[in-house]
């Protein structure tokens, strides 16, 4: 016989008398045995019942719902407050007005000064060169009618900028933007 084999059945052999001898002491042993003296005993000393609000009165001790409380609470709420609007980032005094919205900061569009139709041969490329020599932006646009909307840097020419552009075979219109 195999040493393997032999050490296998030895080992099933220990088991099986383990699990007789369980069977065994656990078939005297009565269920019920501890339970009537744990009834017996939580019988003894029961608990009163107590709401929720002499709960939390016990919880918060001598203390209780008292204006004390409720000045602690709003003082840690004001300070909570603070503290975030503490973190929010400021504006620069000489930068262009700022969109502040829901924590992201932005810079803030600037008005139109020309309102553009374009020719509809016109390629970007040669717009964008164009408005680039005049001293103009992009700020909106362009529209499902070929329109664009610029600014003006330099708004002291603005009315020599809108006669270049309107000379040029580009753009079909300028208009003022209101």
């Amino acid at each position: 016989m195999n040493p393997n084999q032999d050490k296998a059945g030895r080992d099933d052999l220990l088991d099986r008398d383990i699990q007789a001898v369980l069977r065994e002491e656990t078939a005297e042993i009565d269920p019920d045995e501890g339970l009537e003296r744990f009834m017996a005993a939580v019988a003894a000393n029961p608990k009163p019942q107590s709401s929720w609000w002499q709960r939390m009165n016990s919880w918060l001790g001598a203390v209780g719902f008292s204006p004390a409380l409720a000045s602690v609470v709003v003082m840690v709420q004001v300070g909570v407050i603070a503290a975030l609007l503490a973190t929010q980032p400021r504006p620069a005094a000489d930068a262009a007005p700022e969109v502040i919205y829901r924590g992201i900061t932005g810079q803030g569009h600037e008005a139109p000064d020309l309102k553009l139709t374009i020719n509809p041969d016109t390629d970007f490329a040669s717009l964008a060169t164009l408005l680039r020599a005049n001293g103009c932006r992009i700020v909106a646009g362009p529209s499902e009618l070929g329109e664009i909307w610029v600014v003006v840097d330099d708004k002291a020419n603005l009315p020599a900028i809108r006669k270049s552009l309107e000379e040029s075979k580009l753009i079909d219109d300028v208009a003022t933007h209101q």
